[in-house]
């Protein structure tokens, strides 16, 4: 993953003979924070100087101005992620503006190295440091000044570039600015957005590409908005001239790492016995999901080049490119064809950039053409082909010697549950399930079910009611989550006592008893999109079938009506028929995608405004014996 580029004016400033001390020395007012922001980034200002080979330096300045409490915490210190075996960090200067001008410098002291999470975890496969650097007599209005300078002395891929500025809404930010200095036969390409000016011009053998930010918009994201890469200001830089070419550059490396050596095609044939075609398909990745470990890998040349698959097959761990590896070798052994398929699987980021942007690449899955499935042999729970959330609807780049760009499926994804619930005479409300689920809410399913002890179901259970507004117990069972062959299903019992209280008139809700999903909350909480930014919905389809058995000497005044809502985003459909004294209600709420763009607000506002009225309805019975029963 390559750096996040910070800028800003400070080394411009310099250039230009002011001096940041005297600055300091006329001790400016504090930042207005009528926003509340937790601190500001008064400037931030980075350099490149790059070599036709990739390789290039980085000189960073930047100024923090800390303006709540919490924003003296979590600023009072920088981290930096270093990758020790293809670059160097130098703190050049640091210190502590106070607001009375007042100095105080960081020092050796106050300069720490150590080894990231994930070198830790699995230290043959990272070169991961983190340099963190604290501040000292850090207070509200304080400014944070620091340069360094990071020496990238082997690229990524050779002879490429890439390079990101960008700034999240979410920061408030005062003047931002890169420049990249390259070798003039450099063909770099270029594109900016969201607020971002650019400029390029040569001197002698030199191209000077400057882009400049000034005061961006702030604003909070809330928290179902996509991934602010997909719409922050942001500035790129290039060599790549489209994504197909930075699948080639992977493919180059990763190809020889797929030889299917004897040791793995025994252990393929051994998977496998009899079966064919897709059926041997599904056993290989099977195999893979549940017999190679996980392992996050971070920045680091082994970013982008994978382990050999034999390499993989010993030591049964790896990150999400050596299991894809070791899965495309297994695949191939068996004369299945498969691809590695780039992708963003960390954040919620459903388009690419205009500009290859290597920032937002941070996994790797499986495309097999000949069934047209994706396969991620790190889900864990996605049963073959299903993918997790992470990876729904998003484009990829598959890697070839010829790639190309595709996009995974966003479903089917459905989450279905069936409910059968009586009223008995004292009031309680008893209730019996089955849940199952398609798609990634299936793996979801999975994973939540595999984290969770047997002895904590009824804690659970009781949990899931309140929220449901029963005090009530009960239990559940559910199939077991390793095997993703088969379909992965939950019975559940429960008991509420107190459901109601016998009386002349009793008004009652229909409630959806032990749930993963309460679709009611789903819809009030979704039900207000915002009107800035894209919005994610990860379901496809919740369909809730609740069988409500009445309790004798009642008549029914009412009960919820039947009703469709339809927009262009989906639909929500509910039926409420009565059978002799059981109420069946049936509710189908569907979206089509993943994500929606800010123009379809007010057709997600509908859908789910309207939804919540319908399924906040209520059934209203009136006594018909003039005793109360027993």
């Amino acid at each position: 993953m390559i750096p996040k580029l910070r800028t800003g004016a400070a080394l411009a400033a310099l250039m230009a003979g002011m001096s940041i001390i005297a600055a300091a020395a006329a001790t400016p007012p504090p930042t207005p924070n009528a926003a509340g922001a937790p601190f500001k980034m008064l400037s931030y200002s980075d350099t490149f100087t790059l070599a036709a080979n990739g390789t290039y330096t980085r000189t960073v300045h930047k100024i923090i101005e800390p303006l709540t409490k919490n924003g003296v915490q979590s600023n009072g210190q920088i981290q930096e992620l270093v990758a020790t075996a293809m670059e160097h960090f130098h703190l050049v200067s640091a210190k502590t503006i106070a607001p009375n001008g007042k100095i105080y410098p960081v020092t050796a002291k106050d300069v720490h190295t150590q080894t990231a999470p994930s070198a830790v975890d699995a230290p043959s496969f990272s070169d991961a440091k983190i340099v963190s650097i604290e501040f000292p007599h850090v207070e509200r209005g304080s400014k944070l000044d620091v340069t360094y300078t990071i020496h990238r002395f082997q690229a990524y891929f050779p002879n490429e570039f890439s390079g990101i500025d960008a700034v999240p809404p979410g920061q408030l930010t005062g003047h931002e600015q890169v420049e990249v200095r390259a070798p003039a036969s450099l063909h770099l390409l270029t594109s900016v957005r969201g607020g971002y000016t650019m400029t390029r011009t040569v001197k002698g053998n030199t191209q000077i590409i400057t882009a400049t930010l000034d005061n961006p918009p702030y604003h909070v994201v809330p928290g179902d908005a996509v991934s602010t890469a997909q719409f922050e200001p942001m500035f790129l830089a290039t060599t790549f001239p489209n994504w197909q070419a930075l699948g080639d550059a992977y493919w180059s490396r990763a190809a020889a790492k797929t030889q299917a050596t004897p040791d793995v095609k025994k252990l393929a044939d051994e998977i496998t016995g009899n079966k064919t075609g897709r059926a041997a398909m599904d056993a290989l990745y099977d195999w893979a999901a549940t017999h190679i470990r996980w392992v996050g890998i971070e920045p680091g040349l082994s970013g982008w080049i994978p382990a050999a698959a034999g390499h993989t097959l010993t030591r049964r761990y790896g990150d999400c490119k050596a299991s894809e590896t070791l899965l495309v070798a297994l695949l191939k052994a068996k004369g299945i064809k498969a691809e590695p398929a780039l992708i963003d699987g960390g954040s919620a980021v459903y388009r690419l950039t205009r500009r290859v942007n290597l920032g937002i690449i941070d996994h790797v899955i499986v495309y097999v053409p000949k069934y047209k499935l994706f396969l991620d042999p790190t889900s864990g729970f996605a049963t073959p082909g299903e993918l997790p959330v992470g990876d729904a609807d998003k484009p990829v780049i598959l890697a070839s010697a010829h790639s190309s760009l595709a996009r995974t499926p966003a479903g089917p994804a459905s989450y279905i549950q069936q409910t059968a619930e009586t009223i008995a005479p004292n009031g309680a409300l008893h209730g019996s399930g089955t849940i199952h689920a398609t798609g990634y809410t299936d793996w979801m399913m999975r994973d939540i079910l595999d984290q969770l002890p047997k002895a904590a179901y009824p804690r659970v259970v009781k949990q899931v009611l309140s929220g449901e507004g029963l005090v009530g117990t009960g239990t559940f069972t559910a199939a077991s989550a390793d095997d993703l062959t088969k379909p992965f299903i939950v019975t559940d019992h429960w008991r509420a006592p107190g459901y109601y209280d016998p009386g002349h008139i009793v008004v009652l809700r229909v409630h959806k008893g032990f749930a993963f999903t309460a679709i009611g909350h789903y819809l009030a909480t979704n039900a207000s999109p915002s009107q800035l930014y894209p919005v994610k919905r990860a379901i496809g389809t919740l369909h809730f079938t609740t069988s409500l058995t009445l309790p004798a000497g009642y008549k029914v005044l009412a009960t919820p009506e039947s009703g469709t809502v339809k927009t262009s985003v989906g639909s929500f459909v509910q039926s409420a028929t009565m059978h002799g004294t059981t109420l069946r209600l049936v509710q189908t709420l569907s979206l089509d995608r993943m994500w929606y763009p800010v123009q379809d607000r007010d057709a997600l506002k509908t859908l789910f405004t309207k939804a919540y009225r319908l399924d906040r309805q209520q059934i209203v019975l009136e006594r018909t014996n003039t005793k109360p029963q027993a």
